[in-house]
């Protein structure tokens, strides 16, 4: 390797903006390594972005894309912190498969990609991906996994993981917007957690604006698909005085929409499906749509009895 960790985070900082402050590894988490991946690399512990990170330096030549991946997922699972691969150079043929596969790396002098914290640098452009004004689909989802069903208040990334079943990057990715647009903070040393410091009512209220509808699409089927949760205007019968509507209205997640597909069509069915950017499942223990992922579907709605009925949601709210 003709370069050190000072040349990697020399340019990270280049390009990002953001400062580097170099931490203690802890080497003992490297025995829970598989040896092979262990003497690979070397390990530099940084505080980026204001959240630790591992920069992983490989010791030798030859790693593929592929491995680096197995590798990467290996270790944060190891690490619970996003890591960092520090190559001294890559194909063009292998960019791609690196982007795809949504490793983590830099070439300094060359390339960031980062997916993991929202940061995309073309090759040879000083570009970052800004992130979205409106508030993305997991980071709604915790903000009403907290508001709703479970605090996660002084919880770190790898417990909401466990606590939600969705992977470690995409609940960084979620957590990161919410730092950035001030709903949230990460505080501590090495183990980052959440910390919100506003009441549920006036998270809610400071959220809302950032929030959209979680519904993506929809469709229709004569069977209701397994884990479906009742929603729209048969949920808002269900909370408040609107009669429910003849035709039953679901909620179903992408994943739950992939394997039912053959059973649903975008025009006729008895029953109609919502296909939730996120799982309505998470935010519910029983059968109906949680309230709130409600409103924000039916807010819009140009119908004035919903409209009363909205506000009906929210007033029954207990915060």
């Amino acid at each position: 390797m003709k370069y050190n960790i000072a040349t990697a985070t020399d340019y990270l900082e280049e390009l990002t903006g953001f400062k580097t402050r170099r931490l203690t590894h802890a080497k003992g988490e490297d025995k829970k390594l598989p040896l092979a991946i262990a003497t690979s690399y070397s390990f530099y512990d940084l505080e980026f972005m204001e959240m630790q990170v591992t920069i992983a330096i490989p010791t030798g030549d030859g790693i593929t894309p592929m491995q680096l991946a197995k590798h990467q997922a290996k270790m944060i699972e190891t690490f619970h912190h996003p890591v960092i691969f520090a190559l001294e150079s890559v194909a063009s043929y292998q960019i791609a498969r690196l982007t795809q596969a949504k490793v983590d790396f830099i070439v300094p002098g060359k390339i960031v990609f980062i997916p993991s914290m929202l940061i995309v640098l073309r090759e040879l452009k000083n570009t970052v991906k800004e992130m979205p004004e409106k508030m993305p689909p997991v980071s709604q989802l915790l903000v009403l996994y907290h508001l709703e069903t479970k605090t996660i208040d002084g919880l770190t990334a790898s417990e909401i993981t466990e606590l939600t079943g969705l992977a470690y990057p995409t609940i960084n990715v979620a957590l990161r917007w919410l730092v950035t647009n001030n709903i949230i903070a990460l505080v501590g040393g090495k183990q980052k957690h959440v910390q919100i410091t506003m009441c549920k009512e006036e998270l809610w209220n400071k959220s809302l604006p950032l929030m959209t509808s979680p519904i993506e699409r929809i469709l229709f089927t004569d069977t209701k698909p397994e884990g479906s949760l009742m929603a729209g205007e048969t949920a808002m019968g269900h909370y408040t005085m609107l009669a429910e509507p003849a035709t039953p209205v679901v909620a179903i997640d992408k994943a739950t929409a992939k394997i039912n597909a053959a059973m649903m069509n975008k025009e006729f069915g008895d029953i109609k499906v919502e296909v939730w950017k996120y799982s309505p499942a998470l935010l519910s223990d029983g059968e109906w749509a949680d309230r709130l992922s409600l409103y924000l579907c039916m807010k819009d709605s140009e119908d004035e009895r919903i409209q009363m009925e909205c506000d009906t949601l929210i007033e029954k709210m207990k915060w």
